[in-house]
């Protein structure tokens, strides 16, 4: 199911109202361990809007102490360096974009889908249990196979890049490890696309076949994680693993 099709399901469903209500219920460190990975855990400052608590009732997002929160959604100033802070405001509410902590000001009265889809950005991955290689070299397929089967509870593996996008569904935070070259369409378009098409946030580490540079530029500017070059170095291979699963997406 595509991206826009799953949000159209669920905006399908949603109850609009302006009415405002106050959240009261907080989860505690063991509630964010065993969480799924599609949950956001935010800490909210001020007065909420409905599409915030509507998120909260469904289990799509969870009020939390500030310290274990992915991301804080405030209508009021807060001051916070740590955590992300998006602000919730008017289009012409101008004092919250001159704070120096505010990573994002979202009109407060957006969809409860596109609000969540913005929210999402902001999920920190905390136990990366499932991965995805997409590579149709035979010999860097058996080689990864190998290393990550043994780290990880799911390893899926495809050849190409519209075989993994039209079959794969993520259902909680992965590691995708891709080549940068592909059949049909190359490991960069496939980065690009899994990032517009996927709910669920991911980590990514390329494969570079040739060494570009270029190649090399344009994968860190649409956001991965780790590049490594062939021969593939197993040692370096798993650091970068370990590395990624430390970042904050």
């Amino acid at each position: 199911m595509r991206r826009e099709e799953m949000w159209r399901l669920i905006e399908a469903a949603i109850e609009t109202t302006n009415e405002e209500t106050v959240t009261t219920k907080e989860y505690a460190g063991a509630d964010v361990e065993h969480a799924t990975g599609a949950v956001l855990f935010i800490h909210t400052v001020g007065v909420m809007p409905e599409t915030i608590h509507a998120l909260l009732r469904e289990g799509k997002c969870m009020e939390t102490a500030l310290s274990y929160a992915d991301v804080v959604v405030a209508t009021e100033s807060f001051v916070e360096e740590r955590i992300p802070v998006v602000y919730l405001g008017q289009a012409n509410e101008e004092a919250f974009y001159l704070l120096d902590n505010a990573r994002e000001v979202i009109p407060i009265d957006l969809s409860k889908a596109l609000l969540m889809d913005r929210l999402m950005r902001y999920k920190r991955v905390r136990h990366v249990k499932d991965v995805v290689v997409v590579t149709d070299d035979p010999h860097l397929n058996r080689m990864l196979e190998r290393e990550l089967f043994e780290r990880f509870e799911d390893v899926s593996l495809y050849e190409r890049t519209e075989s993994f996008l039209e079959k794969h569904v993520a259902r909680r935070p992965f590691l995708l490890v891709f080549s940068s070259a592909l059949p049909r369409a190359d490991g960069l378009e496939l980065l690009l696309r899994a990032k517009q098409q996927s709910i669920v946030p991911f980590h990514s580490i390329m494969i570079s076949m040739y060494n570009r540079e270029r190649d090399h530029v344009l994968a860190i500017e649409r956001g991965v994680d780790g590049i490594m070059t062939l021969p593939l170095k197993v040692e370096e291979f798993r650091a970068w693993v370990r590395q990624v699963e430390e970042v904050r997406l």
